[in-house]
């Protein structure tokens, strides 16, 4: 049939195109209603997304929950837990880079306490982009690739949109492709090892929070955050500096972003929460062969 398979279900085609078509008319309809802006638009896309991804899961008999997005005790602990993994992995990138003579800092006026409170607010300003970018490619759609071709299949595409996503950020250039690519290739083995948007999105927060703010360096090729006290400033070649696009853009972060990935995706300590596993996110079958061996079924 056309629109559905022999078990009497929407074809995987039309239900990826269902929410991409839905979750962009909700985008650009806040959009029409707001004044454009970078938050805006990462908030009518989070929504869109949001919307999107629960209408298509209660098609399919299951619970808002499952997009990833959970409501449970589990919910801060896994977020926080993924922001100190997204700190951690893009701190070991800039420490690397200040090693090899890529970034140096820069005095600036300031003080501590205009430091912490700028660091809360950092965090609050990149939830919501991040939020936004996983609800859209680590929501739905990657469940559902996941679900009908295994998880290394909806990984690789999920994370190839991702870098096309960053195609048009200042800066960007093949190489700043492919960091970014691989980027999405650990937040999508995490999301499949966890089933957790929320340790995902954490990760993404604590990845650009790390970048923007701790060490005060461009983010992907964005200047969306100033600390006080000092100013990073990326240099050198553009191999091991960035360039225009900050670390992203560095063969430094290539080399932690891939082993952090496979990694991850060996390790058996990174797996569903109670709350998680009880959502009913359409990929929870898919990964089980990877939790019991560390390799796909």
């Amino acid at each position: 049939m056309l629109f559905l398979t022999s078990e009497g279900r929407v074809h995987l085609g039309w239900r990826l195109s269902g929410f991409f078509g839905l979750t962009l008319l909700v985008a650009l309809a806040w959009e029409g209603l707001t004044q454009p802006s970078l938050m805006g638009g990462a908030f009518g896309l989070l929504a869109g997304a949001l919307a999107a991804g629960t209408i298509l899961l209660w098609v399919d008999g299951r619970k808002p929950g499952a997009l990833g997005f959970y409501l449970s005790h589990e919910t801060a602990t896994e977020s926080v837990r993924g922001m100190g993994l997204g700190v951690l992995i893009g701190m070991i990138v800039v420490a690397g880079m200040a090693l090899a003579g890529g970034v140096t800092w820069e005095a600036r006026s300031g003080s501590m306490l205009s430091w912490a409170s700028g660091a809360l607010g950092a965090v609050l300003w990149f939830t919501i982009p991040a939020a936004a970018e996983e609800a859209f490619l680590r929501g739905y759609p990657l469940q559902a690739l996941t679900e009908a071709y295994g998880p290394l299949t909806g990984i690789a595409a999920t994370s190839v949109a991702f870098g096309v996503l960053h195609l048009g950020n200042p800066g960007h250039g093949v190489l700043q492709f492919v960091n970014v690519t691989v980027a999405g290739a650990l937040f999508g083995v995490v999301y499949v090892k966890t089933l957790s948007l929320w340790l995902v999105t954490g990760m993404h927060v604590g990845w650009n929070w790390a970048h923007g703010y701790l060490a005060d360096v461009l983010v992907s090729g964005l200047d969306v955050a100033d600390a006080p006290l000092y100013e990073g400033v990326t240099g050198g070649p553009q191999w091991l500096g960035g360039g225009a696009f900050g670390p992203e853009g560095s063969v430094v972060a290539t080399g932690v972003l891939v082993a952090a990935t496979v990694t991850f995706w060996r390790v058996e300590w990174l797996r569903p929460g109670r709350s998680a596993s009880d959502a009913g996110s359409l990929a929870e079958m898919a990964i089980q062969g990877i939790n019991r061996k560390g390799v796909p079924a």
